[in-house]
């Protein structure tokens, strides 16, 4: 990968609370380390899996994937030099130098690199602590469980992998036979219905993961000494549930003309549900910014005052240069909607039995959404629908290099959409958190004929 300087910069804010999500996040760090000092126990952990068990009892999840992220946005000491590489390319390079392939995921080697330095405070925000246990999933990513194995061997410290089978499948729940991408009623979608691919879980299914989640309880007493309190969790999960029925809220203020808020801030506001899930501090973020949403909405502001056309954005974020997301809008272009860090809905609250209802929402999880969650024809109807929902004239695929289950469907995905729907679409081709991958000029001049071609279709309405 050529060394040379990029031109990166973070995105432009468009609603206001989406500016309170950084203070959130050094504030997350800060009770980290705040907790590790007074002796209490850390858990690395990943995305996927919900943080509900490990807030109940009380134990301090830290996030390896988001710290990727943050390495891709610092560079050393806080250097504002553009000669100075990115903290997520010293760490990446360290983790090549000890053997780590530079095609493997940029999370992973920015991690690694970063448990490899030997001094985990030399690093944004004083970086991770050290875990006294590492927990896992087996959902979407194929690195993870070895990636997340290594840190806990790295560390000498328990290790919980919790396998949430995927269920993807280009079987239509009410075609049986019919295996293509093409949808003919995709229209009569509804709220609350994940979608025509989608198959409820069967019982075996959601025995299967429950009883994981049962023995991930046992896990966390034998390692820790906490006991677990059934009605703790319950007011944890229902935080949760009440925390989703806001972000789906927003999710509907967000379908609005002119876009009142756009990925740019939806790739920002993920990380309280995504990483705090069950706590009050969460629920509230999502009132404020539902709130906001909700006044932009009412009184018909936009994120750019001459909105021409409107954009989804598939896939992960170029976490160093954010500054894309904006690209468009200076033309009149806005990425108006990302789906995937948005989640459908939760299953019913079941208090008698939680865990079972956190089975069935995590088999909804990596079966029933989109991308390398689900199908092929998952995947696509998700777009379509969200297209139609959105109004949205075309697509960026975020061609991620160093993740196959992103990577592999994209070129499928780009040419049904447009050989099906019409939906045109352009594509982003490097890592999510290493700027060595990143070709600006390749990229930018991709991207200028694709505006041309949208400001050509103009505004869709479906």
């Amino acid at each position: 990968m050529a060394e040379e300087v990029k031109k990166t910069a973070t995105s432009k804010k468009s609603v206001e609370t989406a500016r309170k999500v950084w203070p959130y996040v050094k504030e997350d760090y800060a009770m980290a380390h705040e907790w590790k000092a007074a002796g209490k126990p850390i858990a690395w952990t990943c995305a996927m899996l919900p943080k509900e068990l490990l807030q109940a009892m009380d134990v301090y999840p830290q996030n390896p994937e988001h710290y990727g992220v943050l390495t891709a946005m610092f560079r050393r000491g806080g250097s504002k030099d553009p000669n100075v590489v990115k903290e997520a390319v010293r760490f990446c390079k360290l983790a090549e130098e000890e053997g780590f392939a530079s095609y493997n995921c940029g999370y992973a080697r920015a991690t690694i690199g970063h448990a490899l330095t030997g001094d985990l405070k030399d690093a944004p925000l004083g970086g991770l602590e050290p875990p006294d246990m590492v927990i896992t999933t087996s959902c979407v990513c194929d690195q993870r469980g070895k990636w997340l194995r290594y840190l806990a061997q790295k560390f000498n410290v328990p290790f919980y992998l919790i396998d949430f089978p995927e269920r993807g499948s280009d079987l239509a729940y009410d075609m049986p036979g019919q295996r293509n991408a093409i949808l003919p009623y995709h229209s009569s979608l509804k709220r609350g219905v994940t979608d025509i691919y989608y198959s409820p879980p069967a019982d075996y299914e959601i025995d299967y993961v429950e009883c994981q989640w049962r023995d991930l309880a046992k896990f966390i007493e034998d390692v820790t000494g906490h006991k677990y309190d059934q009605d703790r969790f319950n007011e944890v999960m229902d935080l949760a549930y009440k925390t989703n029925e806001l972000r789906l809220e927003i999710l509907e203020y967000r379908k609005a003309v002119p876009a009142p808020m756009t990925s740019a801030d939806g790739l920002s506001v993920m990380y309280p549900g995504t990483y705090t899930s069950g706590t009050q501090r969460a629920y509230d973020f999502y009132v404020e910014l539902r709130d906001e949403l909700r006044q932009k909405v009412e009184d018909k502001l936009g994120v750019i005052p001459d909105e021409k056309f409107r954009m989804l954005w598939y896939g992960l974020g170029p976490w160093f240069n954010m500054a894309l997301m904006n690209y468009f809008e200076n033309i009149g272009g806005v990425f108006i909607y990302e789906p995937i860090y948005n989640l459908a809905p939760f299953p019913p609250r079941t208090p008698e039995n939680p865990f079972r209802e956190l089975a069935l929402r995590t088999l909804q999880q990596s079966g029933g959404m989109m991308g390398p969650m689900g199908s092929l024809g998952q995947t696509v109807s998700t777009l379509v629908n969200a297209a139609r929902d959105y109004k949205a004239a075309g697509i960026v695929l975020f061609y991620l290099i160093t993740c196959r289950p992103v990577v592999y469907p994209v070129v499928e995905i780009g040419r049904v959409l447009e050989e099906e729907f019409g939906i045109p679409s352009t594509t982003l081709e490097c890592d999510l958190v290493d700027e060595r991958s990143y070709n600006e000029a390749q990229t930018l001049t991709r991207w200028d004929a694709f505006a041309e071609q949208m400001l050509k279709k103009g505004p869709v309405a479906y």
